[in-house]
């Protein structure tokens, strides 16, 4: 069996694509995001603080925290995958209040720690959170339902009952259903 020297040059190419993918995923764990976090995101003590209470633990790694704010970042930035993360919904969400300034102040500070909750939770193992993927696609479904609607205060105020269910576990994530929220709608064939 002799080598052809185009299965050498594409096997030379496979070994070099592995070592740059391996390279650029190293490189991304080795970004701190503690030093990297931006302004515009609630403080991260909120999301170490909810990190140790969910372990009930005093103090946690370096890598274990950065792991866990890499992931709240996620949230509230989004992904290339999900552009539209907690801080553009919510920017949308309040644009399209028709409160007065006060009721909107009010309900901006509502959905503030309502992102808290929900980041802290959602960013913690798989094995360990009880918000999930699913319930953060329910939840931002309903709240441009909510927002096309103009109902953000009964929108605002079924999330935190539910988050809180969710976290004394008197529900289950699989209860959030996008029904929950607003009745799916029949339409007429015609």
């Amino acid at each position: 069996m002799h080598n052809h020297p185009l299965s050498n040059l594409l096997f030379t190419r496979h070994i070099f694509l592995c070592l740059f993918a391996t390279l650029i995923l190293g490189a991304c764990q080795t970004i701190d995001h503690r030093k990297t976090w931006p302004p515009e995101l609630p403080d991260q003590a909120l999301f170490i603080q909810g990190f140790l209470e969910k372990r009930q633990v005093a103090s946690a790694s370096d890598a274990q925290l950065n792991y866990h704010l890499g992931w709240i970042k996620k949230f509230y930035l989004g992904t290339r995958l999900y552009p539209h993360g907690w801080l553009s919904a919510s920017n949308q969400y309040l644009s399209s209040m028709t409160q007065s300034e006060p009721e909107q102040e009010a309900l901006r500070l509502r959905l503030s720690a309502l992102g808290v909750a929900i980041a802290n939770e959602w960013a913690q193992d798989n094995d360990v959170r009880l918000i999930t993927n699913t319930n953060i696609a329910t939840w931002a479904s309903a709240m441009r339902t909510a927002a096309q609607r103009h109902e953000h205060e009964m929108f605002i105020t079924k999330v935190e009952q539910d988050v809180q269910h969710l976290l004394e576990k008197t529900i289950t994530a699989k209860d959030i259903q996008y029904e929950r929220y607003f009745e799916e709608e029949v339409f007429d064939d015609f």
